[in-house]
């Protein structure tokens, strides 16, 4: 079984909206809607598992019948990072250990079908795979001082996003690995978690297109591409 575990826990005080923007309305539909839609029209998943703000998951659950979201299972409250909440997503989804969870950003409204595709195939075949996109600049490393630069080559740098997908098992054993050994506490995201503490993932072609809205130039790129779109 596949499912998507999207994360609706943020705040977003950056784009300066007067509710979590996950939740502003763009053509009749919160982002968030926007976002599960993609997962609703996808084959390949079969359960949808939200994870939420505090104080918002009556609405979430309200949008399974008014938008049609039929593969809504359930609405969980959100943690104190995205470790926490991504963990509470997977316990919720109740699956087995060779099924696969797809975690996804409920502010990136734009993944397509194939990036979703990608990650759930290369999961069959590696156990883990996380979207990322190239760089076009070399990355720098800065150390103590203003002129002590090292530099990664960019054709080597990836830039990480999601959608992610990992086993049950695989996720189980990161969190179990990183309790025991203390290694990846201070993980961002899952993807980091499972490389601090040794798990091996692959690389899965990720969209450029597929962007998180974090600020208002963000959120006007997507007003953008969804009423260019739909006109």
């Amino acid at each position: 079984m596949v499912y998507a575990i999207i994360l609706a826990g943020g705040i977003g005080v950056r784009v300066g909206a007067d509710k979590p923007k996950q939740f502003i309305e763009i053509k009749g539909k919160p982002i968030l809607v926007h976002t599960l839609e993609k997962f609703e029209n996808h084959p390949l998943i079969e359960r949808m598992i939200v994870v939420c703000v505090e104080g918002w998951e009556q609405a979430v659950y309200g949008y399974k019948q008014k938008y049609g979201l039929t593969k809504l299972y359930s609405v969980v409250t959100g943690g104190k990072n995205a470790l926490e909440s991504i963990y509470r997503g997977v316990v919720n989804a109740e699956a087995q250990s060779n099924d696969i969870l797809v975690i996804h950003d409920g502010v990136r409204p734009l993944v397509d079908a194939k990036s979703i595709t990608e990650v759930i195939n290369d999961c069959h075949l590696y156990g883990g795979a996380i979207s990322a996109v190239p760089l076009a600049e070399h990355i720098l490393l800065a150390g103590s001082e203003r002129s002590d630069l090292k530099y990664l080559p960019r054709e080597n740098a990836f830039r990480a996003i999601t959608p992610q997908a990992y086993t049950l098992t695989k996720i189980l054993t990161a969190y179990q690995k990183s309790r025991e050994t203390g290694k990846g506490i201070n993980s961002a995201f899952i993807g980091t978690l499972m490389l601090d503490v040794g798990e091996k993932v692959c690389l899965s072609k990720g969209s450029e297109q597929n962007i998180k809205i974090t600020d208002p130039k963000d959120l006007s790129f997507f007003k953008s591409i969804i009423y260019d779109d739909l006109d």
